[in-house]
């Protein structure tokens, strides 16, 4: 890819980004959380079941260093949003993924350092 053509389209690339963060935070804040059995049990799949899944792939290949710690953290970031801005897009709101993208976006905050701790004897 040209250069020139290069440079004019990366702004339009990260701003892309900033954009769909910020229109997630505009659809959860006009959204009343409702924390259920489903969210929680999601919630506590991805911050810790996955996690865990995804720890014992990189121990049964082998894999070490940087590549192991990188895939177990990478699977125990808090759920995405494409979900929930994509949803929107096409008007199909779903509660219970906006409960879970914002509670485990919270709770991140313990189970994240808790597998960087735990990853880095890897």
């Amino acid at each position: 890819m040209p250069d020139l053509l290069l440079a004019s389209i990366k702004p339009l690339g990260l701003a892309a980004t900033a954009a769909a963060l910020f229109l997630t935070g505009v659809i959860l804040s006009a959204r009343k959380l409702q924390i259920n059995t489903m969210v929680i049990a999601a919630t506590v799949t991805k911050l810790l079941i996955q996690p865990f899944i995804a720890w014992g792939i990189v121990l049964a290949l082998g894999l070490t260093g940087p590549v192991a710690i990188t895939s177990i953290l990478m699977i125990a970031l808090a759920a995405g949003f494409f979900g929930v801005v994509f949803g929107n897009r096409f008007g199909v709101q779903s509660p219970d993924a906006e409960a879970v993208l914002l509670l485990s976006s919270v709770l991140s905050i313990l189970s994240l350092p808790l597998f960087i701790t735990l990853t880095s004897g890897l």
